[in-house]
């Protein structure tokens, strides 16, 4: 089953900005126009969403149920 976070996690991160290095991967972010923001713990986020618009993919439905009325 695919990750359904709300940010990608760290080896999402490796695979898209090809960097392990936290510095490195916010270098490839700004120098690729990713909106991000840096976490408390130093790290880059970034939303699924983002990397789903971005990307072409599509987002995964609502998990929530429905009320019907």
């Amino acid at each position: 089953m695919a990750p359904t976070g709300t940010f990608l996690t760290r080896p999402e991160l490796i695979e898209l900005t090809g960097y392990s290095v936290r510095g490195k991967q916010v270098e490839w972010l700004r120098a690729n126009g990713w909106p991000f923001e840096i976490a408390a713990d130093g790290g880059p986020r970034v939303l699924r969403a983002a990397m789903l618009a971005r990307m072409g993919g599509e987002p995964q439905p609502n998990q929530e149920p429905q009320l019907r009325f």
